[in-house]
């Protein structure tokens, strides 16, 4: 199994990228968020990765060992541990805001990698809680490498969604994050501007 090199090649190294290296992306991930309420709360982020099809052939042909065109249990932990948990040094390319500064994750979980038609997908999910409170919150919500080895964009379709309770009233939109601005302050990123409360105060 290759996989070793591969993270080595496309995540392993993301730290030995600065910001003088050539701004030329390796990597290109399709982004989508589903904010998840329960009892007035948020309770986390569902988060799904497609990857460009260059990126996805390496690991699928690496990892579906049996060619039979999805991964077994076996497979997907091996994808895990070999492409994916060293993203936590990263924070998993994660920005999240709830007027505290950047949450740094500790650990996400229910990691499913599966494959759609010559894409290579990640799925996984980041918990948290914030409570809505009385005033309602304000949550900024970004997916973004600042050393522009992956590239990353949100999906044409469905970018965002919502799955509330009967509890809360949630709105949002896409904004520029000026704020966090990278490679030379010539990316601007864009971030989820989450608005949520309870409904009856």
């Amino acid at each position: 199994m290759r996989t070793p090199r591969l993270i080595l090649a496309c995540v392993g190294f993301l730290c030995a990228f600065a910001e003088d290296a050539p701004a030329h992306p390796h990597v290109f991930i399709e982004n989508s968020f589903t904010f998840m309420f329960g009892g007035g709360r948020l309770k986390g982020i569902a988060v799904t990765w497609i990857f460009d099809e260059m990126f996805s052939a390496s690991i699928i042909v690496d990892n579906d060992r049996n060619r039979n065109g999805k991964f077994e249990a076996r497979e997907s932990k091996a994808i895990e541990e070999g492409a994916f948990s060293n993203l936590k040094n990263f924070n998993y390319f994660l920005f999240i805001d709830a007027g505290r500064g950047r949450l740094k994750i500790q650990a996400v979980r229910d990691f499913h990698p599966e494959i759609l038609g010559k894409r290579l997908v990640y799925r996984f999910f980041v918990p948290f809680d914030v409570d809505a409170g009385a005033a309602g919150k304000t949550l900024a919500a970004g997916c973004f490498d600042s050393t522009y080895f992956c590239d990353v964009t949100y999906a044409a379709i469905d970018p965002v969604t919502v799955e509330a309770d009967e509890l809360t009233s949630v709105s949002w939109d896409l904004v520029k994050d000026k704020k966090n601005a990278y490679w030379g302050g010539t990316i601007v990123p864009r971030v989820v501007r989450l608005k949520f409360r309870l409904k009856n105060e």
